[in-house]
């Protein structure tokens, strides 16, 4: 037998890898993502793989395994030469190896050092010199833990704690000795003793386990009476691996792929989320995901019905709190919320995109008190092109401010405001405020005819809920790498986005939009402000809105994308309809408990004037005012108007028959001419230099050529 030994380490020169090698190889292990509260979500591997100490192993599992696989472990040096001689045999006489002698150590060497399988007598050598230099450089306990932490036990599991979740739904510590005679006995053959296929054979394999540890005195022999009659207690079905909230997760390993302190490329970046063993906390908040499901399925409940995507951010961080992307994401695997990104297509926002073109109004200084054209019309681009516009059925309201013409939702104002601005400067304000999408600058932007996702929308609004800072959103909160060390994402953030006062003033025009607008059917009682949103041809509807603290987004449509939604419970699907419904569900129970905040106006905003009560304009030496606080944007450029100057008395003529005295009083008169005794009006004061109103519409410039137009969106 030694003889034998010695000719298999001869057989075996070809190269090996450098004993080093044996403290430094890296497990491949699996990735958990958790949720805020530390839930688990998903659990992502190449293997599914969690490491264990040793001392953590029940002594149960360490001698079922001993029993099955290996009972002189501690005894021989990595080989086991009556082992080897006993297989030799049988490999001789059937005239291929067909059986196999190798010790712990050798099945590890085997796990750890070899990628493909094979049974031939040079890779049975190369083996055995391993396991050799293995023994040398790892005590008998290193070895059992490592073994014990690589060894596949079937259905998806690698090493032990996955094994004991993944069978009987809990940690490995808690163990029993008939559920380690189970697993031990899975080793041998994973596939034909698996409990859940052959629930028979890996009956027969666990008692023969057990009455082996009996042989060897590692269990009395009572309780292995005992384990022999129980049942083999794995869980009825598998656990589920992959993810409680499937649309989040794909979120998540999208931003881990693209976070850079995770690789350089995206290759070492995939490599470590799938066989790095991150944990991965992340931003979703449990209850609000829950919320937003309710409100999506309880609302939009019968069969045919079309899907909802909605995403809630917190505007002071970025965080990504609820995302539902669709109904079923089994069937499609395709994330609504996301857009292209999901693996969808964008949708166009219809009327939501009309408070990026007022945030550009705003900060071009053009005031929301502004008054254009609302009548639809077709306006001839530079060219040539025709450009229809109509206002929802039809309504022409005549000069209408940019303020009213958002409460009410009217096209024909917008579109003029977009001539005039120009589509590319909308297209800047809106990459500015967050959103990701390419924007081509076509007019019809003004009426949301560019495609978008949600969390876009999302992210757009948030800026305004914080005061015209843009922040990236983001669904990680902190990365723990295997090693110990743990990072947080930087998110980018975009101070003076928009100027926090046009924030504000914007906010507040969308307050109306909730309290008599479009938006009427997501009042929750409390201040919010948001915009609705519909497409011409009823495909897609979107309710966006927020209060100072939480900010979401909702869709309503179909995936495919072409289907109107012209009859859905017996109603066309607007804005003002199901996304508006959804998104009050969602708040309602999100903010329920919650102090009632309303927006604040923004801190060095406020100035001090002196205002005419009358006139609400500046005051002026002519007419004294009262003290106010208003908005810097808010502060008249005109005084109130000097008052006309007095007319004068008419003149008295003496009587020619002066009575006594009468010398001395005319003498008294002598150097004053008629009329002296009322003085003359003075002069009015010249009112400050301010600054010039802003010029009429009417009469702005002609627009900037721009691009020809899609077809164009936004029926509300």
């Amino acid at each position: 037998m030694g003889a034998l030994a010695a000719t298999w380490l001869a057989a075996s020169g070809c190269s090996l890898p450098p004993v080093d090698l044996v403290e430094q190889r890296p497990l491949a292990l699996r990735t958990t993502i958790r949720a805020a509260d530390g839930t688990k979500l998903a659990r992502l591997f190449k293997q599914n793989r969690a490491l264990v100490p040793l001392e953590k192993v029940p002594v149960s599992m360490r001698s079922a395994v001993l029993a099955a696989e290996d009972a002189r472990f501690f005894a021989h040096p990595g080989y086991d030469l009556r082992s080897i001689a006993r297989a030799a045999l049988v490999n001789l006489q059937e005239g291929e190896v067909v059986q196999g002698g190798s010790t712990i150590t050798q099945q590890y060497v085997k796990n750890t050092f070899f990628r493909h399988p094979a049974r031939d007598l040079e890779r049975k050598a190369r083996e055995l010199r391993l396991a050799i230099e293995v023994e040398r450089s790892l005590s008998k306990e290193q070895i059992l833990e490592r073994y014990l932490n690589t060894v596949y036990f079937g259905a998806g599991a690698y090493g032990i704690k996955s094994a004991s979740e993944t069978f009987f739904a809990h940690g490995v510590a808690g163990l029993t000795l008939s559920e380690s005679a189970l697993l031990a006995s899975l080793v041998k053959s994973p596939t034909f003793y698996d409990p859940y296929d052959h629930p028979q054979q890996a009956l027969r394999r666990r008692n023969y386990i057990l009455g082996r540890m009996a042989e060897l005195g590692s269990a009395g022999s009572s309780a292995v009476r005992r384990a022999r009659r129980s049942e083999l207690g794995i869980v009825r079905d598998p656990p589920l691996i992959a993810t409680r909230q499937p649309y989040f997760v794909e979120a998540v390993k999208r931003e881990l792929l693209g976070e850079p302190a995770l690789g350089s490329s995206e290759a070492e970046r995939a490599k470590e989320i799938w066989q790095g063993g991150l944990q991965v906390d992340t931003t979703l908040d449990p209850e609000l995901q829950a919320a937003a499901e309710r409100a999506a399925g309880s609302i939009l409940n019968q069969p045919g019905d079309p899907e909802a995507a909605l995403v809630a951010i917190r505007p002071q961080t970025g965080e990504i709190v609820a995302m539902v992307g669709g109904r079923d994401w089994s069937s499609s695997q395709v994330n609504l919320a996301l857009g292209t990104e999901g693996g969808g297509s964008g949708r166009q926002p219809g009327s939501a995109f009309k408070p990026i073109v007022a945030a550009t109004a705003l900060e071009s200084g053009i005031s929301l008190d502004a008054r254009y054209e609302s009548s639809p019309a077709t306006f001839t681009l530079p060219g040539g092109e025709p450009w229809a516009v109509r206002n929802s059925e039809g309504a022409d309201y005549g000069l209408l401010p940019l303020d009213e013409a958002m409460v009410r939702s009217v096209n024909g104002v917008y579109a003029r405001l977009t001539l005039q601005l120009g589509a590319s400067q909308i297209v800047n304000q809106a990459h500015l405020m967050g959103v990701q999408a390419t924007l081509p600058p076509y007019p019809s932007i003004a009426l949301g005819g560019s495609e978008v996702s949600v969390l876009d929308m999302a992210t757009a609004y948030a800026t305004l809920a914080n005061g015209g800072t843009a922040v990236e959103p983001t669904t990680i909160r902190k990365v723990r790498l295997a090693g110990g060390e743990s990072f947080e994402p930087e998110r980018e953030v975009v101070p003076g986005t928009m100027s926090a006062g046009n924030a504000y003033l914007l906010t507040k025009v969308l307050e109306q939009v909730i309290e008599r607008g479009t938006g009427v059917a997501a009042d929750i009682g409390r201040p919010a402000a948001g915009k609705t949103g519909t497409t011409n041809d009823y495909t897609d509807a979107w309710f966006v809105g927020y209060t100072p603290d939480l900010v979401a987004a909702v869709w309503v449509g179909h995936p495919e994308g072409t289907i109107p939604m012209t009859s859905v419970h017996g109603i066309p699907v607007s804005g003002g309809t199901f996304p508006a419904q959804i998104w009050r569900a969602f708040m309602r129970t999100a903010l329920r408990g919650r102090p009632v905040q309303g927006f604040e106006i923004p801190k060095g905003e406020l100035v001090t004037v002196a205002i005419d009560p009358n006139t609400d304009l500046l005051a002026a030496p002519w007419c004294p005012g009262e003290t106010r606080k208003m908005l810097r944007q808010l502060v008249p450029t005109e005084y109130c108007p000097a008052p006309p100057p007095p007319e004068p008395e008419p003149l008295v003529t003496p009587d020619p028959s002066p009575s006594p005295g009468a010398g001395s009083s005319a003498g008294a008169g002598k150097d004053r001419g008629p009329g002296d005794d009322h003085p003359k009006p003075e002069s009015s004061p010249k009112p400050e230099s301010s600054p010039k109103p802003e010029p009429s519409p009417e009469s702005s410039p002609k627009p900037k050529p721009e691009p020809s137009p899609k077809p164009s969106p936004g029926k509300d």
